[in-house]
């Protein structure tokens, strides 16, 4: 799933860094960080596990990915709204390459129109000052294995 992710961020605008792990191990990872803006994926958390009348199972993922651009200490809120902006527009752009990204024969993901994912403006964000949005999204799977 995270390399998935990954190769999604590499088609965004601009080349986002892309980085994964813990909230700790991200924020060492943000001090190396050297291009921004930046993607910071989390570790997964719920999975859940659908089993279906046809022998396979669905797999539904909650992912929490963060896109971040750098700022500089002190700046206020409101100095930051434009990046919030600009990281907004870059989880848009992921949701919607997330839902034609392929892997081999067919879609990877599978996104249906309406789902609602969840954006919460981050400021101040690690050791290195970055601020951009948290989006919370459910990302069901289109591959599934017959038992």
């Amino acid at each position: 799933m995270r390399n998935q992710i990954e190769a999604i961020v590499q088609t965004l605008t601009g080349n986002p860094t892309f980085a994964y792990g813990t909230q700790t191990e991200l924020n060492t990872l943000a001090d190396d960080v050297t291009a921004f803006p930046c993607v910071f994926m989390y570790p997964l958390q719920p999975i859940d596990v659908s089993p279906q009348v046809n022998g396979s199972v669905d797999n539904v993922f909650t992912a929490y990915i963060e896109f971040l651009y750098q700022t500089e200490f002190g700046q206020y809120t409101a100095e930051n709204e434009t990046f919030v902006n600009l990281a907004l527009r870059l989880a848009n752009e992921f949701i919607v390459k997330a839902a034609k990204h392929r892997d081999g024969d067919g879609r990877y993901f599978r996104i249906k129109a309406g789902s609602k994912a969840k954006c919460q403006p981050v400021y101040n964000k690690f050791d290195a000052n970055t601020t951009g949005i948290g989006l919370t999204i459910s990302l069901s799977t289109m591959y599934f294995d017959t038992f």
